[in-house]
């Protein structure tokens, strides 16, 4: 029997993988990376393009970790697996980015919220930070916005999409403002 906690902490994508992109330091600690994949995915990635379609690809996941069909490499699900690594991937390793940005830079401890400050590194700024988020931001748009396009040119294979999800005339867009641009 599986556990539905289980499938919903499954990450869609690995601490490792964010590394792989050159985007993140092989330094950092993967569990802070996990944090910030987690927020991607369960809090901005669910909201862009279904909750159901997300879940689903958790349980497909999910399901090929633990050796049990049907899972994200059977053949049935070739369009889930080509959404996951084409497009789904490469949005969560940019928002996970966006989300670090932050995550690193300040900690709550008990003396409140603080700024990590060693002899070796120099902080940065705000307005650094901000800068570092909206680049991140930028492709992580880009990205949700060729996901959108796959999903609309390919509805027919996801059943998790509601009806009328993604027509020509109300297709989402998102733009580096970080504006939903649609109905």
């Amino acid at each position: 029997m599986t556990n539905l906690t289980d499938i919903r902490n499954t990450m869609l994508v690995s601490p490792q993988k964010v590394k792989t992109y050159g985007n993140i330091n092989l330094n950092v600690n993967d569990s802070e990376i996990g944090a910030a994949i987690r927020i991607a995915q369960n809090v901005h990635l669910k909201d862009a393009i279904c909750r159901d379609l997300v879940e689903h690809l958790q349980e497909l996941v999910y399901n090929n970790i633990k050796g049990i069909h049907p899972n994200i490499k059977d053949e049935e699900n070739e369009a889930y697996k080509a959404l996951l690594d084409d497009f789904i991937v490469p949005a969560l390793v940019y928002r996970t980015a966006m989300e670090l940005c932050t995550i690193l830079t300040l900690k709550i401890r008990s003396m409140g919220v603080v700024k990590n400050n060693d002899t070796n590194v120099q902080t940065t700024t705000a307005a650094d930070i901000s800068y570092m988020t909206e680049y991140y931001g930028a492709l992580y748009n880009d990205a949700l916005n060729r996901t959108v396009d796959f999903l609309s040119e390919n509805k027919e294979a996801f059943k998790e999409l509601p009806d009328g999800f993604c027509t020509c005339s109300t297709k989402s867009r998102f733009a580096q403002s970080g504006l939903w641009l649609g109905k």
